[in-house]
């Protein structure tokens, strides 16, 4: 009986497909929110970000990533510390999201 090697996914292949449910299933979007009302605040690190917005460190760097390339957020500059952080922050059309959703949950309340 010869065994046949059964091919396994590689960790993009099972990341990429971890993203795809998260995606289907709508926690994307709302994770996208909480990065964003937690900068309603002001600029902040992804870290300070992480901590206000109560979301794993690696789910706040993908979406702010995500809100960069949608130009819902920007970088400021870089914190002092080392290794320096950048400082993201709203952009107008960032600000207008924010609130947005923000208004749409006190009128459904």
């Amino acid at each position: 009986m010869t065994a046949t090697a059964e091919m396994q996914p590689t960790g993009n292949e099972v990341s990429a497909e971890a993203f795809r449910d998260h995606v289907r299933s709508g926690r994307v979007c709302a994770s996208q929110q909480r990065v964003l009302d937690a900068l309603t605040a002001g600029p902040m690190t992804r870290n300070q970000i992480a901590g206000r917005a109560a979301l794993p460190l690696s789910s706040v760097c993908a979406r702010c990533r995500e809100l960069l390339d949608a130009d819902l957020l920007t970088v400021m500059g870089t914190t002092q510390d080392k290794p320096a952080r950048q400082l993201l922050q709203l952009t107008d059309k960032g600000r207008v999201a924010a609130h947005t959703e923000e208004d749409a949950s006190h009128v459904s309340a």
